[in-house]
This record gives structure tokens, C-alpha cells and sequence, in this order.
């Protein structure tokens, strides 16, 4: 018996479908009705009956008293709190986010790869950053984005470019560097300096620069980077000093 097989037998299925219940909710849809939550979850409006009663006795559903539509209740929230707490340097990095926030005024972030994204885990906004609707779980690809292509720089070869073949490489924008050997080729460039540039590939306006910060084994554990809008230019020397800063930072954490 393979062991996909086995991982399928132990697979307790109405927790996935509750799960799914809870992952379909967006920006999009905010809010569904029932027969909405069964056509997106693709199962019979009485299953996703029972779904959504069983998850609002849980707390984790409610119903709008105005659209009497279901929608994610504030408990929901419990679950990434569980997982912040949990995570051995969110509450670490702090102070070093902090540092690092007051002496770039930059936009500071911690950030980690899950699968074909990065995942922010902690964030301080900068007052002279745009507002780019990143916050505290917001994923973004990682194979144009700063703290992506520093994680991605220190997998083994095959591994990273399994990610990129996964990935759904599209240009954002005008910028975004998409192609496959052009991102291998970037990825050595990342190795060979120590940190990631990004300028303009998922947001216009923003430059962003990352450092990883590695295991015991030399292994991603994380990213710290740096976010700068474009309006302040983003002189040769800038760029060196910021990623000094990162670099130092992200040995320290490296440490920890």
C-alpha cells in the first residue's frame, strides 16, 4: 500500500469538507447564503446545511442579523492567534522589526514560504509606505516577490524550480519577471549577494528588499525584507545599506 493510500484511509473527510466551508469565504464573498456556500463548495445544500449549523454552534459561522447572510464570526481569528503565539520567533522578531523599522522607515516585515506563496507573519507599516492591503496572513507568489526569491534562493535546485513550474507565473505588472530560467538565473544572483530585489513586480510603486534567515541545517526558516515605496528612489547605496542592515538582521535571527 502506497503511502498516499494510507494518508487517504486516515483522512476523515467531513473535516476537510468543514474546513472547506471556512477557506471559501473572500474579499469577493465576504458573505453567502447557504445555496451559495454549496455551489462553491461543490456539495447538496443539505450537507452545507448541517456544515454551516455544526460550525455556528462552534462559533466559527454567524449569521448577519441584516442580510441574514452566514459569514465568519471573530472567533475564527482564535486559530492564527494559536498559530502566532505558537511560532518560536514571531514574538521575537519583534524588537528587531522594531529596529530595523526606525533606523530604514521603511515598511518591515517577517515572512515565511508555504508552499508556492509567502505568508507575512508580522508587519510594521511605514508612514511613508502606500498602502498595499498587506497584513498579518495576506500571501502573495513567491517567485516575484522579494521574501519568495530570498526562501527560494536556498532550497536545492530541483526543489525550487518545482515550486516555480507549480507556481501561476503571470506578470503583475509591466515588471514582473515570470519565465522560469530568468528566475533560476535570479536565484544564483540571490545566493551570490545574500539578499533579493524586487522593484514593481506585484505592486506598482513599492521596492522591496529580503534576506533570508536559515535553520540549522541552511534551510529557509524565514524572511526579514524591507519595503520602500518607488516615489523614494532607490539610489546604489540605499540599496547596500538597507541590505547590510537585513543581512545583520537576519544572521541574528539566524541564532536564535
Amino acid at each position: 500500500m502506497s503511502e498516499k493510500e494510507k494518508v487517504d484511509r486516515l483522512m476523515v473527510k467531513s473535516v476537510a469538507k468543514a474546513f472547506r466551508i471556512l477557506e471559501v469565504f473572500d474579499a469577493e464573498y465576504p458573505a453567502m447564503s447557504v445555496k451559495q456556500l454549496a455551489e462553491r463548495c461543490d456539495m447538496d445544500r443539505s450537507a452545507a446545511q448541517r456544515f454551516v449549523h455544526t460550525l455556528s454552534q462552534l462559533g466559527y459561522l454567524q449569521r448577519n442579523e441584516e442580510t441574514q447572510l452566514i459569514e465568519p464570526s471573530v472567533r475564527t481569528l482564535d486559530i492564527a492567534a494559536h498559530y502566532l503565539h505558537a511560532h518560536p520567533l514571531v514574538d521575537k522578531v519583534r524588537p528587531y522589526l522594531l529596529n530595523l523599522s526606525k533606523e530604514t522607515e521603511g515598511s518591515v516585515s517577517l515572512t515565511i514560504l508555504d508552499g508556492l506563496d509567502v505568508v507575512y507573519l508580522s508587519r510594521l507599516l511605514s508612514r511613508n509606505m502606500l498602502d498595499t492591503d498587506i497584513t498579518i496572513g495576506s500571501r502573495l507568489p513567491a517567485f516575484c516577490t522579494a521574501p519568495g526569491l530570498a526562501m527560494l534562493s536556498q532550497l536545492e535546485e530541483r526543489e525550487a524550480m518545482t515550486v516555480l513550474e507549480r507556481s501561476q507565473r503571470k506578470a503583475y505588472t509591466p515588471n514582473t519577471v515570470h519565465e522560469v530560467p530568468a528566475i533560476m538565473e535570479r536565484l544564483a544572483q540571490v545566493r551570490r549577494q545574500g539578499y533579493a530585489l524586487s522593484v514593481e513586480e506585484y505592486f506598482l510603486s513599492d521596492v522591496s528588499i529580503a534576506v533570508p534567515v536559515l535553520d540549522r541545517r541552511n534551510r529557509p526558516r524565514a524572511a526579514v525584507s524591507i519595503s520602500m515605496s518607488r516615489v523614494r528612489s532607490m539610489p546604489e547605496e540605499l540599496e547596500q545599506n538597507l541590505s547590510d542592515v537585513l543581512i545583520a538582521t537576519a544572521r541574528q535571527l539566524s541564532r536564535l
